[in-house]
């Protein structure tokens, strides 16, 4: 009689639970996920494969807004838009096949950048659409590049194997060891709220303030090994994701907040957002509420998992959470999870 009533209850649940909006869209529902209510696995799933034209087919490692709020997406062969309904790729000159890209960025004159780790630099003008390639000819320090980023004053930086390269509008300027660059193989590039200039490497970590370069190191004055994610949040504290974990700047010290994390993100509320790489090639998506880093014990809930690869993490301008994907990118909007991809599986 009891184990009746045990399973009477579990059958209550499941029927009780929020059923899915229907979508007309075409969809794969074979791959679990695993959702967490609270901190204790709950609820096991469905997520969905929805297949849209000129949606990302290989891997997508950064994903941003444009200045319309847009997601812009560096889908490695293409770079796509995603307004809200569909996907459309911006167009290549002829002869060439792929962008090769790792980033993209709108700037403030709505210019497009695209950091390639084949081609060095493109840059499609906001007026005329015209694309400009620049590569070591132009001044550019290096051909295989990871990153791209605006920094207040409108200049672009690149990080790539070669260093890091500034452009002021009209020229390159780079830095590399010998200038005083810690590492010469940059991953991710941040501009502070005292215009430092921050970034994380495959080796170590650094800064510059506008005249020297400085290594940081961790509360044991140890230095910090393949860093792909550094952020300044609201209240300007440094956030650093390097290969043993999550650090927080305080007090003019990094400490140690938590392992296995990927990118570290900040959504409009305050709350945290991360991905993670698992041990046997899962990835998880966790969140830190906002109101726990007030007294600095941390609430972390873990949204989905799953056996494909997460990486960059951005928040469009109806709240939803966008991650970017081995083979197409993942949309979390609260309740919900899609997978899109422009793979068509017969």
């Amino acid at each position: 009689m009891q184990r009746f009533k045990y399973i009477l209850l579990i059958l209550v649940f499941t029927i009780s639970c929020k059923t899915k909006k229907h979508n007309t869209n075409k969809r794969d529902s074979k791959n679990d996920l695993v959702i967490n209510v609270g901190k204790t696995f709950s609820v096991i799933s469905k997520f969905d494969t929805i297949f849209k034209p000129n949606a990302p087919k290989r891997i997508t490692r950064n994903i941003k807004l444009d200045n319309e709020g847009r997601l812009l997406i560096a889908a490695y062969d293409d770079i796509v838009r995603y307004n809200g309904d569909s996907f459309t790729k911006l167009v290549k000159p002829e002869g060439i096949e792929s962008w090769y890209a790792f980033d993209v960025l709108e700037d403030s004159k709505e210019n497009i950048w695209i950091a390639s780790d084949q081609s060095g630099v493109f840059r499609i003008d906001s007026e005329t659409g015209a694309v400009t390639n620049f590569t070591t000819k132009d001044g550019l320090g290096h051909l295989r590049n990871m990153c791209v980023y605006e920094d207040k004053a409108g200049n672009i930086w690149i990080g790539g194997q070669g260093g890091l390269s500034k452009y002021d509008g009209s020229k390159f300027t780079n830095f590399t060891l010998e200038d005083g660059l810690p590492h010469n193989d940059i991953n991710t590039i941040l501009e502070d709220n005292k215009g430092n200039i921050w970034f994380g490497t495959r080796g170590n970590a650094g800064l510059y303030d506008g005249n020297t370069f400085t290594e940081i190191k961790n509360d044991e004055g140890k230095s910090f090994f393949n860093v792909w994610s550094i952020i300044e949040d609201k209240s300007n504290n440094i956030w650093l994701v390097d290969s043993s974990g999550l650090w927080k700047h305080r007090n003019n010290t990094f400490t140690h907040e938590l392992p296995d994390v990927w990118k570290i993100y900040e959504d409009t509320k305050g709350g945290f957002w991360y991905t993670g790489m698992l041990k046997g090639g899962s990835s998880t998506l966790k969140r830190i509420e906002a109101s726990s880093l007030i007294d600095e014990k941390l609430e972390i809930t873990e949204v989905f998992k799953t056996e494909r690869m997460f990486f960059g993490v951005v928040e469009d301008k109806e709240g939803n959470l966008w991650i970017g994907g081995g083979d197409g990118i993942w949309q979390y909007n609260g309740e919900t999870i899609e997978y899109y991809t422009g793979i068509i599986k017969k």
